[in-house]
């Protein structure tokens, strides 16, 4: 039998000191990034949805931009975009923010070849800026809310057990959904359109699904959607 301490000696931790050394990290003062999602290709469509209108200067790609900025929650953005865009749907404090250095634009090469190459690029970003956790938002969700993505942070930093916690459509996780570091290593090996969802069935990851509203998942990829989108947000009463 070989002496404690010596060379060789297995040892494992217990899940539950598992638990109390990710509460000891997760403090409340990790770093919380958001990576922005906006390289669509929009195919449906027919156009690059982000510079669409759904009022008069305020594009469907800023609007829920604009909400991510506000939150002082996440300590930086990363904007994830395709070649050749011309950004003239970011608004005007993304711009501001830019300048300062708590926002940035990063361009995926990839963007074409479906959403994991997208994903993929904005948590390489997320790593390089030592991130504890990122928040993934996708460019074409207007009607998320600020009281939304505060109780996602909150959820994660409260559950030292979590890998992930993502907001819920009836009980299927969809975005924005906050991806702890944790998990990064297996976004990395994601290929075509396959998103983080189907790592929450892994049984290496626990997460939490927090219910929103419907409406938060509306999916702007037609043009009879984004009319639709646009008499909702010029008017939230016609939702009854």
């Amino acid at each position: 039998m070989k002496p404690e301490g010596s060379v060789g000696q297995e040892k494992t931790v217990k899940p539950e000191k598992l638990v109390e050394i990710r509460k000891l990290v997760r403090s409340g003062k990790e770093r919380m990034v958001g990576v922005y999602l906006a390289a669509g290709s929009s195919r449906r469509m027919g156009i690059a949805k982000q510079s669409l209108e759904l009022a008069e200067g305020m594009s469907l790609g800023g609007i829920a931009l604009s909400k991510a900025l506000a939150c002082p929650k996440l300590e930086q953005v990363i904007i994830v975009v395709r070649e050749g865009d011309t950004l003239m749907w970011l608004p005007e404090e993304a711009r501001h923010e830019i300048e300062s250095g708590r926002c940035r634009i990063v361009v995926c090469p990839e963007a074409s070849l479906g959403m994991a190459h997208s994903l993929r690029t904005g948590m390489q970003t997320a790593q390089e800026l030592e991130a504890d956790g990122a928040m993934i938002m996708l460019a074409d969700q207007p009607f998320i809310e600020a009281a939304m993505l505060d109780r996602l942070i909150d959820a994660y930093r409260a559950g030292a057990e979590y890998d992930y916690v993502a907001s819920g459509d009836k009980g299927i996780p969809k975005p924005p959904v906050i991806l702890g570091s944790g998990m990064w290593s297996a976004i990395a090996s994601l290929e075509g359109d396959a998103g983080a969802r189907i790592l929450f069935h892994l049984p290496a990851f626990r997460g939490q699904i927090i219910e929103a509203a419907e409406l938060t998942f509306m999916d702007i990829d037609t043009v009879q959607r984004y009319e639709e989108a646009k008499t909702i947000y010029k008017n939230p009463h016609v939702l009854g």
